[in-house]
């Protein structure tokens, strides 16, 4: 045993109980930094203390800075695996593996008990309290996924979309409808909001959908081709016509791939990389024999074994309200696999198997996500090392006082002073992180004036800057000398320092003798009180960096600005009457069919509409007048 000179924490070690449970390593400042879990509490926390040392390289580092412990006893093993996590989520202990989940999974959800239900994407799902394999089922609500791909999930969607005319409004803008919008016009939409399909014709329309997401396109194609046979005998040959359009694109979309001759149950395959104390783990997601999703992590391992890596990985990734599978394949076999299955047993509401598989087709496919594992490591591996020397020579070509490790880019986005918003987009170490992303509805500027709605939304950035202690290291503003000289302006009148600044401009086309549409403009830096730009090699690693976080805080402004305007487009000025309903709206745009004629009509003849009383007619009338 190691000499301990705390005598707290030598008291400690004699009192520790040999039971099942968890114990927490503090340091000085009672901080927690470690948390472990044993089934002998006592035979595991003395073994940091052996003389002969732990297998575990970090562990000399980590007892150094032990000050204390303290210790929770369980019942089970499997208590004390939900405990640990519990408290690893918790404190964040330094020497832990803590999986941060970047890859947020998304799901497409179908609410069945709507009369008539459209898919969206939600990132939270509920308990499930049936069984099911893919589709998920609480209450009446279907789960399909979970998706490590948000760009795929909405690409998706497009295409469910664009192939069954069903509603594609929200469901406040479904209830404030009270006539048929632009999809019904092209054909897009079968228009429930007003009534014009009844509830059995498009509830096929759904059963179609499950179909698809279930990934079951040669069902679906059964059952379409079917409908276009019966409409072609009842010589409705419009409707046969829209049915063969839609074979002919389900069968020209086949977007999942084969796993070779695999059964059909859900599995989830890991496989993984690593280099020193990194780690890459690379996830696959296979359903229904089709390999659905992939998703990759990267941490320090803290020189963890192997064995607690993936443990403490596998308990982490599963907490969340994820779809759990009935197999999960596993590279390294686990001395916690019984309790493993029964915690996820107990979560999926049926027997799940963890496997680590030797050979055959199972082991195939591990060695396609280790595979996998290892490209992306390398990949990433490689992109830092060039977004590092990127970042270098941005610093020296610009005469920069920071290395721009963080950088924060600026964009407003308006129409004509309608619905001003400001962005802010993050990059870090050349990359987004899209968590630090703000926007900022403008609040001080009516008209159309850019500098004016700069300066307000730098203004309130970096006064709350100031207050968390929170600068980065280059701030990038979207636009000339005149946006510069504005950002300089806030910069003074606060006190910002030690922040370097600068703005980016699309310049004027070079002059070549030849007049081309598409010649690029050329990129200028604004930085400091030089007049003069500076203009970078426009095909450089550099410039493309600046341009990248340039446009995607012009991407975030102008989405939220066209979310305003959406949402300002939806209101009705009869919205602002008291008393009418969604109900009397629909009814007077039946009887009248367009806005200027409801403001022009007088009290007679809007006492005429069905459900509008006398004293509703009065209220428009005068609201109106």
């Amino acid at each position: 045993m190691i000499k301990i000179e705390n005598s707290k924490l030598s008291r400690r070690l004699q009192i520790i109980p040999t039971g099942t449970g968890v114990y927490m390593m503090k340091d000085a400042r009672k901080e927690v930094i470690y948390v472990g879990k044993a089934k002998n509490l006592r035979s595991r926390v003395r073994s940091y203390f052996q003389s002969s040392g732990d297998e575990r390289l970090f562990v000399k580092f980590l007892v150094r800075r032990i000050a204390d412990i303290d210790f929770v006893l369980t019942d089970t093993e499997k208590e004390a695996l939900i405990l640990e996590n519990n408290l690893i989520k918790q404190f964040k202990p330094r020497f832990n593996i803590n999986l941060r989940d970047d890859k947020t999974f998304v799901s497409i959800k179908l609410d069945m008990d709507q009369k008539f239900p459209y898919p969206i994407i939600v990132r939270q799902i509920e308990p499930s309290t049936g069984k099911g394999n893919r589709a998920k089922k609480s209450k009446n609500i279907l789960y399909f996924g979970p998706y490590s791909s948000s760009r795929a999930v909405r690409e998706t969607l497009r295409y469910v979309n664009s192939l069954f005319p069903i509603r594609k409004c929200s469901q406040s803008v479904f209830n404030g409808r009270v006539r048929p919008c632009l999809y019904y016009q092209i054909g897009k939409c079968v228009a429930p909001c007003c009534d014009l399909i009844d509830e059995t014709a498009y509830k096929e329309l759904i059963n179609e959908i499950i179909l698809v997401l279930k990934g079951k396109n040669s069902e679906l194609l059964k059952v379409i081709k079917k409908r276009m046979h019966d409409a072609s005998v009842e010589l409705k040959y419009e409707k046969a016509a829209i049915f063969r359009d839609r074979i002919f694109a389900i069968e020209k979309t086949v977007e999942k791939q084969k796993i070779s001759s695999l059964d059909f149950v859900d599995k989830d395959v890991f496989g993984y990389y690593s280099e020193g104390s990194s780690i890459q783990i690379q996830a696959m997601f296979i359903r229904n024999g089709n390999l659905e999703d992939i998703a990759s992590y990267r941490f320090s391992t803290m020189n963890e074994s192997l064995n607690n890596v993936f443990r403490s990985f596998l308990n982490q990734f599963y907490v969340q309200t994820r779809f759990i599978p009935d197999e999960i394949l596993m590279p390294i076999e686990s001395e916690d696999k019984e309790i493993l299955e029964e915690l996820l047993s107990d979560k999926k509401g049926h027997r799940i198997k963890v496997i680590f598989p030797k050979k055959g087709e199972k082991y195939k496919l591990m060695e396609m996500a280790t595979k996998n594992a290892e490209n992306a490591f390398k990949i990433r591996h490689d992109m830092r090392d060039s977004l590092e020397t990127t970042l270098g020579s941005l610093k020296k070509q610009l005469g920069l006082s920071n290395i721009p490790k963080r950088m924060e880019c600026f964009d407003i986005s308006n129409t004509g002073g309608e619905q001003a918003v400001g962005s802010m987009v993050t990059f870090e170490g050349g990359l987004s992180v899209k968590s630090k992303y703000k926007r900022y509805k403008v609040k001080t500027v009516s008209q159309s004036d850019d500098y004016a709605m700069m300066y307000e939304v730098l203004t309130r950035r970096y006064t709350r800057a100031f207050k968390e202690d929170d600068f980065p290291d280059l701030t990038v503003i979207d636009g000339g000398k005149g946006q510069l000289g504005i950002a300089r302006r806030v910069f003074d009148e606060l006190g910002v320092d030690g922040v370097d600044l600068i703005a980016l401009a699309k310049g004027k086309k070079r002059a070549t003798g030849l007049v081309d549409v598409r010649q690029k403009l050329d990129e200028r830096i604004f930085i400091g009180n030089n007049a003069t730009p500076i203009v970078l090699d426009q095909d450089s690693p550099e410039l493309r960096l600046l341009v990248n976080i340039r446009d995607e805080a012009h991407r975030f402004a102008l989405a939220y600005h066209k979310k305003l305007r959406k949402e300002q487009y939806y209101k009705s000025p009869l919205d602002k009457i008291t008393g009418i309903g969604q109900v009397k709206k629909r009814d007077l745009f039946k009887h009248f069919d367009d806005m200027q004629k409801i403001r022009n009509a007088s009290e007679d003849e809007l006492g005429k509409v069905n459900s509008i009383t006398a004293r509703d007619a009065k209220n428009i009338y005068d609201h109106f007048h």
